[in-house]
């Protein structure tokens, strides 16, 4: 058994606390995420600190407990080393949650840089996509059925509190169910004319936005590690 694969397994409760740690760093991320979209330009300097500072520090939490956890990932365990970026977010957790008598900080210079901010959101992303992989290849290699895989999805997300979505998958998901209402109607109504002929064709772009989405996908990952320092070429084929 894959040793990663033995960890989890041999204890679920760890990687389900991981996970809702994980997940409470989602919600400040969306929070944050929220503000800077919805301020743009009109930002004051109080509340975006806070904003950030909050995301940020939480995210340190989730990286204290995936070396605590003993987990592994190419990708994220080379994220975790670029720079001295972890042990500026450890100070910056130490400041955020811990009472500081001076208003006189280092946050806003590492939550002002572009390249501690890309490095931030690229680990984010990085450990939401390490979890759902995980949790996909718990429910594969137990070779359960496709009802069992789907209860232990939805368990872990119960426990948990959630289970990261791949990017885009909630609006092609949107997509498949129209397209297979679609097909549905075309066949109930037994139309064969052209212009249903022509719908069922189109129907099948589809499956070719998948693949143009996972492309794009791929190649977004690459430019963002790429960005942060690391050579893509090293973890994504």
């Amino acid at each position: 058994m894959n040793p990663q694969l033995q960890n989890i397994c041999t204890n679920r409760e760890l990687f389900f606390t991981w996970g809702r740690y994980l997940y409470w760093a989602e919600l400040m991320y969306r929070n944050w995420d929220r503000y800077m979209t919805d301020k743009g330009a009109s930002r004051e300097i109080p509340e975006r600190l806070a904003v950030s500072s909050y995301w940020a520090a939480s995210l340190y939490v989730v990286i204290e407990g995936w070396e605590a956890a003993k987990f592994k990932d190419p990708i994220i365990d080379a994220l975790l080393a670029v720079s001295d970026h972890k042990d500026v977010l450890r100070r910056l957790r130490n400041g955020t949650f811990h009472y500081q008598p001076s208003l006189t900080s280092n946050k806003l210079g590492f939550l002002n840089s572009y390249d501690c901010l890309m490095w931030l959101q690229t680990l984010h992303a990085e450990f939401c996509r390490w979890l759902r992989d995980c949790v996909e290849l718990v429910a594969s290699s137990a070779r359960l059925s496709a009802e069992k895989s789907e209860e232990w999805r939805q368990g872990f997300a119960t426990l948990a509190g959630w289970l990261p979505l791949r990017p885009a998958e909630s609006e092609l998901e949107e997509f498949r169910k129209l397209t297979k209402h679609a097909r549905e109607e075309l066949d109930a109504s037994g139309d064969d004319s052209e212009a249903a002929r022509e719908l069922r064709v189109s129907l099948g772009d589809y499956d070719a936005a998948v693949i143009q989405t996972a492309e794009n996908i791929r190649q977004v990952r690459r430019e963002l590690l790429a960005q942060v320092g690391l050579n893509p070429d090293n973890f994504i084929a």
